[in-house]
This record gives structure tokens, C-alpha cells and sequence, in this order.
């Protein structure tokens, strides 16, 4: 049922420009009985650096984004977002603001994500990655006081841009010159390191400019953790805490040095918060001896006073997952068939190849109680099959689990971010379609026991077929009965965003905000103070002007998408993932952490 559901959303009629609309083109066909990710246009990086350089064989000057107009002309307008190398902004900078900025809006917005994709070097060459994923971190901030917005932003790897400017080549820690490109090129490359050396050869590399170690990739969310710091996070059991006044990396981590039990190499880049109680549940996932995988999900409360503790281990495929759900009482684990030969790409030193996808298998949704001392794994549901990044909500309606999820029909969409295919518009992204899964009657499930698999049901979330992706609700109904959310949307046929929509899951319908010419990133709420309305706030994009090449923080009213002011940088903010926002002295009272790092 969902497989068709799926189906039917891509093979459905355009909409109305007014609306944002589902892809147009039929799903994406697949091979063989043990299907893998199409082959990225990986050759075609050449003549990327032809567009952004003019040539490639001879030394010149690295452009900024946004700086490198005439040989890219026919690239389109995101490309400044997309490409060369992020304007680093050290000391914080005035914004041009537009309209009014309530003054109860007060605050820090930390955005995270890839900026730095193309490198000169020493020899003239362009070294260019070649996937969205796998782009140099650069973490940004807006400060937003007194109704003015200020912007700065750091590199977080300028020892790797040192590396690569000096040897043509990622340093072992990257690892994203497979010869089918970078997808998942943090958490794969972090995992192929830590299965030679042990994850402690993280710090295997050195600037050599300035002799100092370099830090992972580590460049997804960005959110609270243990002792109240702020820490990025990705796809790999390894976090960078970092200053939240200049954005300096000051300590780097994983799960397993806080808490021994949470053994692996890959995790989720999308914890589950509590800040209510101040706790992150969150899972690492470790490969047995049969090459399966073994799922460790445990709790770190903020409190270092308060000991950390494991929930669950579970067995099943190891999958490449990035986020789960979470309800008042359970997290929900969901395993879609998007599946890693860890034993096979060692040996080929290939992503594409080897992540393989079998729909037969469907997604299991594994359900654990999130108690301390609780029950631990509680059971299992399936559905069709379907792969997805993010979750947007799930409670517990009776004795049912009801979770809204935004699904792709298959995981070709890894294939989609290569950047070569977003730049030369080759493979036009495909639609994550908002859907509801009920996983019911929870209590003869959890009496039929984890083993017993029973079946999921699924719906569609809104009245008209849409992508749905980068999505928010109000912080406070996390884990409860919930009307709104809001997220980004394509058009058919579309490489990057270009609206944003506010869904409605009670009655299906949605609104948009689109502006010709600019890509908006992932809202979020930020809700009115005293506000008595789920969507009386209001919703902070970081908007890409392509044409301009420049950027703005976008103020909208969340109740009608109607702007309220828009905060204008000097120029293109990278095309990120996500952010995080919170009071102005969220951290300021930082303890000071003791240097757990790596095991």
C-alpha cells in the first residue's frame, strides 16, 4: 500500500504554480535483484571547475561564492551557494534589515552545513567534491537583539583546506576520493577509518601550515549536549563542542567516551531532545562478527552529575539511518532496506556501489521504551518499503503510535545531491512525500513480543501530493497531539528549494511563501511569548538570493506566510542543513567540561 502510495505521488499531475507540487517524472527504476545507487556523474567534475575556474591547468586566485560570475553563467542561480569557497566572517557583521524585527525576537540562530566544496592547490589544480554531503563545514550565526541582526561564521576544517590546497587529496580522516564520489562521506569515511585504526585515529592528520591536528568533518545539526554544550554533530559517532561566542571548535568527542556501552561507528545526526528533563537519546550502530548490525540506543541526561544509560540493543540490517522518533514514552527506530556491505566497500573503497537497496525487505520500525529501567526493546512493526531522512512528529494516540515521516519511494535521492547533478540539472531532485504511519494496538504487540513482527498502516498527510523536506513544528509539542508544520518544497523538475510551505495535518491543506530567484533552508519556529496559538511565532530561514548573490535571513509570520522582515548579508551563506536557535544566554553558563575524547 504505502509502495503505491509513493508511486502514485510521482506519477500524479502537476499542480498550480501557487502550490508546491510533487515531481512529475516516474520513480526511478531499479536493478538486478539486489538493486544499488545509480552511478553519480562523477566525471563531469571537470568541467564543473572549467565553469567555476575558466581552466584547470594552471595556478589562480580561489574564488568566494559568489565571486566567480562569468564563467558560470550558465550554472543556475543557487550555484553561488554551491560552489568555490565560503566567505569566512570572523567578527560579527551588521545585517541590512528590511521591515520591523518584533522586539520580543531575541536570540542566537546557529546554522550548520557544508560551504567549502572547491580548492586550489598548489599545483594548480581544482580539487572539487563531488557530493552536496560531503562539502567542508562552516558553522554560521545570527544574533538577533534589539530589532538588529548581526551575522558571522568560521571554518571548521581549515586544516583539511590546508591539506588538500597542498597535496590534491582529502586527508585520511575524508577519505572521499572513492572512485564513485562522496556520498555519506562523513559517516562512511569516518567508519572505514575506525574499522582499520579505532576511532581514536580521528586525530591521524596535520595542518601542514601549522603543524596542528585536524578535526573530522563533523558538519550536519547543531544543538545542546551534556554540561550544557553546544555540539555538531553528523552521521558518525563523533561531535565537535564548540565556543558559542566565536564558533572555535574546543573539544572533540563521541558517545562512547561518555558512555561505554554506546559502541559503533555510525549514529544519528538527529538526536531526540528532552529539554524539558535535559536529556538526548540518541543510538550508535556497531557491526557484529556476522557483518550485521547492532544498534546500541541509550540516554545522556545534561546533568553531569546524572549517569548516562543504555536502553536497548537490537539487531538488524546495518543501514545507513539519520534520524529517528521519538514518542512521550518510546522511541521508534526505523530501519528502511538502504543497507551497508561494510566488508565490500573496504575492499572496492566504493559507496555507491555497495549501499545496496531491498525493497522486499519493507522498513522495520523497532519500538523502545525510553524509561530508565524500563522494558527495553518492546516490538516490532513493518511497512513498505520507503527511505527517508527526517521525521517530523510522533505520539501515542490510544494504543496506538502514530508518527509523520516525509518519504522517498527508494534511496535514489543520495544519488540526486551529487553536486554535479544539482549544478547541471542532470538528475532533478525527487519529492519526499509527507505520510502517517500508525503502528497499532501497541500493547498486543508488545504481548506478541519483539520477535513478533506486526503490521504498520499508512496514509497520506496532506489533501494534494507535495514535497515536504527540512521540516519544523513548535518546540513545545514534540512528542504530542500536533496541527502545523512548516518546511521546504520544490517544483518539478527543481534541483534545490524554492519555497516554503506550512502543512496542515489536521485538514491536508498548505500555503506557500516562493520568491523568484531564491532558495530558502530549513525554517524554524520560534513561537511569540505568550502567544496562546500553535502558530503564533515566528518561522527564521536563512533565504539564498541567487541572482544577487547574496543572502537573507527571513523573518515570516507562521500563521499566514506573510513576511515580517527579511535581514540582508553581505554575502551568499552556503546552501546548509540545519540550525538551532535559543536564547541569547543559552550558554552562557557553560561548565567546564572535562576533555572526554575520543576512544
Amino acid at each position: 500500500m504505502l509502495r503505491s502510495l509513493l508511486t502514485a505521488a510521482y506519477q500524479s499531475p502537476s499542480r498550480p504554480a501557487t502550490h508546491s507540487v510533487v515531481q512529475t517524472h516516474p520513480p526511478i527504476t531499479t536493478r538486478g535483484a539486489n538493486p544499488s545507487l545509480s552511478e553519480p556523474p562523477r566525471h563531469l567534475l571537470p568541467e564543473l571547475g572549467r565553469k567555476l575556474f575558466g581552466h584547470t591547468g594552471s595556478p589562480k586566485q580561489l574564488p568566494r561564492n559568489g565571486s566567480i560570475t562569468p564563467a558560470h553563467a550558465d550554472l543556475p542561480p543557487f550555484a553561488c551557494g554551491l560552489t568555490g569557497t565560503s566567505v569566512e566572517v570572523l567578527e560579527p557583521r551588521r545585517c541590512d534589515v528590511e521591515g520591523t524585527v518584533p522586539s520580543w525576537l531575541e536570540g542566537n540562530l546557529f546554522r550548520n552545513g557544508p560551504g567549502v566544496w572547491d580548492i586550489e592547490t598548489k599545483g594548480g589544480q581544482t580539487y572539487s567534491v563531488a557530493h552536496w554531503f560531503g562539502g567542508l563545514t562552516v558553522m554560521h550565526k545570527f544574533q538577533i537583539t534589539a530589532g538588529k541582526v548581526t551575522y558571522r561564521n568560521r571554518h571548521l576544517n581549515r586544516e583539511a583546506e590546508h591539506y588538500i590546497q597542498a597535496e590534491n587529496q582529502e586527508p585520511g580522516v575524508m577519505l572521499w576520493s572513492d572512485p564513485c564520489g562522496t556520498l555519506l562521506g562523513r559517516a562512511f569515511s569516518l567508519f572505514k577509518q575506525a574499522a582499520v585504526k579505532g576511532p581514536s585515529s580521528f586525530e591521524n592528520y596535520t595542518d601542514p601550515q601549522t603543524g596542528k591536528l585536524g578535526n573530522p568533518n563533523v558538519g550536519v545539526t547543531v544543538g545542546k549536549f551534556r554540561d550544557n554544550q553546544l555540539v555538531t554533530r553528523t552521521d558518525a559517532n563523533v561531535l565537535l563542542s564548540l565556543d558559542p561566542e566565536d564558533l572555535t571548535v574546543t573539544n572533540k568527542l563521541n558517545y562512547t567516551s561518555v558512555l561505554p556501552e554506546a559502541k559503533g561507528v555510525t549514529s544519528a545526526s538527529h538526536v531526540e531532545r528532552d529539554d524539558v528533563k535535559g536529556l538526548t537519546y540518541d543510538f550508535t550502530m556497531d557491526f557484529t562478527a556476522r557483518l550485521k548490525g547492532m544498534y546500541h540506543l541509550f540516554c545522556i541526561p545534561d546533568d553531569v552529575h546524572q549517569e548516562p544509560y543504555l536502553l536497548a540493543k537490537i539487531q538488524d540490517d546495518p543501514c545507513y539511518i539519520h534520524s529517528f522518533a521519538s514518542t512521550e514514552n518510546y522511541l521508534i527506530l526505523m530501519v528502511w532496506p538502504c543497507i551497508m556491505d561494510p566488508l565490500r566497500m573496504m575492499i572496492n573503497r566504493s559507496v555507491f556501489h555497495d549501499l545496496q537497496w531491498r525493497p522486499e525487505n519493507g522498513v522495520k520500525l523497532h519500538v523502545v521504551d525510553k524509561r530508565k529501567g524500563g522494558k527495553g526493546h518492546v516490538a516490532t512493526y513493518r511497512c513498505d518499503a520507503f527511505f527517508a531522512f527526517h521525521q517530523i512528529n510522533a505520539v501515542e494516540s490510544g494504543d496506538d503510535l502514530v508518527l509523520d515521516v516525509s518519504a522517498y519511494p527508494d534511496n535514489q535521492i543520495l544519488v540526486q545531491l551529487h553536486r554535479t547533478n544539482m549544478l547541471f540539472g542532470l538528475n532533478p531532485m525527487a519529492a519526499a512525500i509527507p505520510i502517517r504511519i500508525t503502528l497499532p494496538n501497541l500493547p498486543a504487540a508488545m504481548a506478541a513480543g519483539k520477535d513478533s513482527i506486526s503490521n504498520a498502516t499508512s496514509r497520506m498527510l496532506a489533501a494534494e501530493r507535495f514535497g515536504f523536506e527540512l521540516f519544523t513544528i513548535h518546540p513545545d509539542l514534540k512528542c504530542k497531539p500536533y496541527r502545523y508544520s512548516w518546511g521546504t518544497s520544490c517544483q518539478p523538475g527543481e534541483s534545490y528549494f524554492t519555497s516554503l510551505v506550512r502543512l496542515d495535518v489536521e485538514s491536508g491543506a498548505h500555503q506557500v511563501w516562493q520568491e523568484e530567484g531564491t532558495y530558502p533552508g530549513e525554517p524554524i519556529f520560534v513561537p511569540r511569548p505568550g502567544g496562546s496559538q500553535e502558530d503564533d511565532g515566528l518561522l527564521l530561514s536563512v533565504v539564498l538570493a541567487g541572482v544577487q548573490k547574496r543572502s537573507f535571513l527571513l523573518l515570516l509570520d507562521a500563521s499566514n506566510m506573510k513576511e515580517v522582515a527579511r535581514a540582508w548579508t553581505k554575502d551568499p551563506v552556503a546552501l546548509g542543513f540545519h540550525g538551532h536557535f535559543g536564547k541569547l544566554d543559552e550558554f552562557k553558563q557553560q561548565q567546564q567540561q572535562p576533555k572526554a575524547s575520543v576512544q
